[in-house]
């Protein structure tokens, strides 16, 4: 594991010195994250500037669902998000030859290769956000809620990981270049920085069972907030060790059927 831990550190090092050589092209990354996530915010206002209540959520407390949402989504960007690119370029470009030479697991490897950490910056604007929206609430944080969203944060990462690890996968069975399954995926994700209750049945459905979406922000933000739903936001975490362990495992088939790119 201290292994692993600095080979991560190593890279994320390297990375951000890569990275950092580009300034201009980085921060204008950067601001534009933070424009695009300054308009979903400006968004928001607005609609509330017309409704007192939305799906039964104030103002403040679908702000207190959107900053949590921010941080899993901006750990997500920076880590699993450029998986996107195992089918184009490891599976059928034949980088994984040169990754399955090397004593260390393909996947991790993978991930290091493609970590994005000036995606990172949203950690921040979300902590910021729920910051504004607490106070706004009243809510005062106690151990025990630092606890429950450090828990839901790492549980919701963890099921955007399983659900890209899995669709990355799916090109070992493909074989194609394109990024298929993703951009629905990405799109989609959007839902879950709102309120579930503002959705129908069928949708609320599909993203608590099918694309526990649900997971990334609704239910461990409104745990902390409403107690009935305390007990969702304490399965975020074994729902992300889940969802997890599932990518894991159609990675590891994905990659027995590997041959080489001249397969």
């Amino acid at each position: 594991m201290r292994r692993h831990l600095r080979l991560v550190g190593a890279y994320v090092a390297l990375l951000a010195q890569a990275r950092l050589s580009y300034r201009a092209d980085f921060f204008v990354q950067v601001g534009s994250d933070l424009l695009l996530q300054a308009v979903d915010l400006a968004f928001l206002a607005v609609v509330f500037s017309r409704v007192q209540a939305l799906g039964g959520w104030s103002f403040e407390e679908a702000l207190f669902i959107y900053g949590f949402f921010l941080i899993p989504f901006a750990l997500f960007n920076a880590s699993f998000a450029a998986l996107s690119d195992v089918g184009g370029r490891y599976v059928v470009g034949g980088e994984l030859d040169r990754i399955l030479t090397r004593p260390l697991n393909s996947l991790l490897q993978v991930q290091l290769e493609l970590l994005r950490p000036q995606a990172l910056n949203g950690v921040l604007l979300g902590v910021v956000v729920l910051a504004i929206a607490s106070a706004r609430l009243g809510f005062t944080w106690t151990g025990l809620d630092v606890l429950v969203a450090l828990a839901g944060i790492l549980g919701a990462w963890l099921v955007y990981g399983g659900l890209w690890v899995a669709a990355a996968s799916t090109s070992f069975w493909t074989q194609e270049r394109g990024i298929g399954f993703f951009p629905l995926a990405y799109n989609t994700i959007n839902f879950s920085r709102y309120p579930l209750t503002l959705y129908p049945a069928a949708v609320r459905f599909v993203l608590t069972f099918v694309l526990p979406y649900a997971f990334l922000a609704f239910y461990p933000a409104a745990g902390l907030l409403r107690g009935e739903y305390a007990l969702l936001g304490w399965l975020t975490l074994p729902v992300g060790v889940g969802v997890f362990a599932l990518g894991l495992l159609v990675w590891h088939r994905g990659l027995a059927r590997y041959e080489g790119a001249g397969s």
